[in-house]
């Protein structure tokens, strides 16, 4: 083993990365104040990513049924290749919730618009790596923008519901061109039964066609697998609705039956999230994952993130869930669930299903107009369905203005790590241990870093760890690790953190020891001081 240089030690120095110098304008959306189809989402994450490369990276993570790219935006400081905290945000598992996609896109262009602008988006871009991936289901984003049809919430793999041996044939239409597709109502006046009410109906049909002429309209619709049941955990469980082609809770034929859901798996697998958002619309509620026996899985974690939300959301926003008040709150898992997969499989502490859209006019006793009131039945109409999961094109805007500051939580939660090191002392040499005092402080008030920090070389052996550190708390250790090359005067790098939180680097080298003051130039530093100190009082006693 080669000596080191006689007179050196070990020192230690954070490596801090710059923030990006911005050199871009404000970005605006090609197309704004609009729903987007699948291709001008397209065009919107090609132009982020063209005008500020610095920040945006993008990934295809896969594609839909009919062939379409499902696509990931990776939104962080790019400077920093490093791996910092990770969180995400996808949007549209349900076709019709195509506000889901609008808020997804806002989300990134509000990240951009605001580095360098404003402190704490900046320091949170500086630190995550924000995924955002805008619509799991283009295929029935397509039909719903393009088309009109805002009932359709599967994804577009065909089926032949009526078993004549064509595909979705025959699906619901808006036959007046009146831009909506109705839904009607149908009460038996005998039906014994029959409770009076809007929602006591007897059955339902639809708006269109016999599109294939067999006598029957509407029996083959378009669309097969609710993807938010497409995934494993209690996957196709406790309801018999779920295993039915024809109803919108199909689960699949098997869990990640889907190309959709594959994809999201197969990138999930690669990345570790601390906490993520599902967003889906027809609801103003935020759904946390449960056990099997419908109760929260974390419960005074969820109780606390719930007052948050009451707190940062519009007046009554999980008034229906009942949250507030209830630490014990039981609210019914979905099967096959999205944040089932992403809590148990994948070890995400918090994901969240954000349900953030609903309007609640469109189930008011005058939006189901009476159409006809004869001796056997009575029958409504409801044009509802666009208003439901959606506000119109003027309500994108403020509705993101809302829901700002519920993503923005997002991004505080996420657990990183201020780390810091002082005292270090030891060997310089291959072999050698060499110690050092750690101080981490977790930057997200709620969310710990959920397993130990470990303390990794350039090749991502662990050399040493250390305990878990909590949400909001600042602990201190010591860590002792063993050299695997010597220390030079260009340095050995070392990273500090996890996959929940990212990693800093430090770099470890050689240096001089910092020598004391000599004690005859202190007594004339202070003297110095004393005289200057003197003069000043004299000034202003004396102005």
């Amino acid at each position: 083993m080669a000596s080191q240089p006689t007179g050196l030690v070990p020192i230690i120095e954070k490596v801090v990365m710059p923030s990006v110098t911005r050199t871009w304008d404000q970005l605006a959306l090609l197309y704004d104040g609009q729903y987007h189809n699948p291709d001008q989402v397209d065009e919107e994450i090609e132009n982020m990513q063209s005008l500020v490369p610095e920040l945006v990276d993008v990934e295809v993570i896969g594609q839909s049924y009919q062939g379409r790219n499902l696509t990931c935006l990776r939104i962080t400081n790019e400077l920093n290749t490093i791996q910092k905290a990770k969180t995400l945000v996808v949007a549209q598992h349900h076709g019709r919730e195509q506000i889901t996609v609008e808020m997804a896109l806002r989300f990134a262009l509000h990240l951009i618009n605001n580095y360098g602008v404003d402190n704490a988006i900046t320091e949170y871009v500086d630190s995550e790596e924000i995924y955002i991936i805008p619509t799991l289901n283009p295929d029935a984003l397509e039909i719903v923008v393009n088309d009109g049809n805002h009932w359709l919430r599967k994804n577009l793999r065909p089926f032949d519901n009526d078993g004549d041996g064509l595909f979705s044939e025959d699906d619901v239409e808006d036959v007046n061109g009146d831009g909506a597709i109705s839904d009607f109502l149908v009460y038996e006046k005998d039906y014994p039964t029959q409770v009076p009410g809007i929602n006591s109906y007897d059955w339902e049909y639809w708006e269109g066609i016999d599109n294939d002429g067999d006598g029957l309209v509407n029996e083959d619709e378009v669309g097969l697998v609710d993807l938010n049941r497409n995934y494993p955990v209690f996957w196709g469980l406790n309801d018999p609705d779920l295993q039915n082609p024809i109803t919108q809770v199909y689960c699949g034929s098997a869990p990640f039956s889907e190309p959709e859901t594959q994809a999201f798996r197969d990138f999930a697998l690669n990345h570790r999230f601390a906490m993520a958002y599902s967003l889906h619309s027809g609801i103003n509620a935020t759904y946390f994952p449960t056990d099997a026996s419908e109760a929260w899985t974390e419960p005074v974690l969820y109780y606390g993130m719930a007052t948050d939300y009451a707190d940062i959301l519009p007046d009554g926003f999980n008034e229906y869930l009942g949250y507030i008040g209830s630490e014990n709150r039981l609210e019914s898992g979905l099967s096959g669930a999205w944040e089932g997969w992403m809590y148990y499989e994948r070890g995400t502490t918090v994901p969240i299903t954000l349900e953030l859209y609903h309007n609640a006019s469109v189930d008011l006793p005058e939006a189901h107009v009476i159409i006809s009131n004869n001796d056997t039945h009575i029958i409504r109409e409801w044009k509802g369905i666009y208003g439901y999961f959606a506000p119109v094109e003027a309500g994108i805007d403020p509705l993101w203005a809302d829901m700002t500051p519920a993503f923005e939580y997002l991004l505080e939660m996420t657990p990183r790590l201020d780390v810091t090191i002082s005292s270090v002392s030891g060997g310089t040499s291959a072999g050698e241990s060499l110690s050092f005092s750690t101080r981490t402080e977790c930057l997200s008030p709620r969310l710990g870093s959920r397993e130990s920090v470990s303390i990794l070389d350039s090749s991502g052996t662990t050399l040493d760890s250390v305990i878990a550190v909590g949400g909001g708390q600042s602990l201190t250790g010591q860590a002792t690790i063993e050299l695997s090359e010597d220390l030079n005067s260009t340095g050995v790098s070392i990273f500090i953190g996890n996959n929940y939180t990212g990693f800093t680097e430090f770099m470890l080298s050689l240096g001089a020891p910092q020598k004391p003051l000599n004690p005859l130039l202190l007594g004339v530093v202070v003297g110095v001081a004393i005289i200057a100190i003197a003069v000043v009082v004299y000034l202003v006693k004396n102005h």
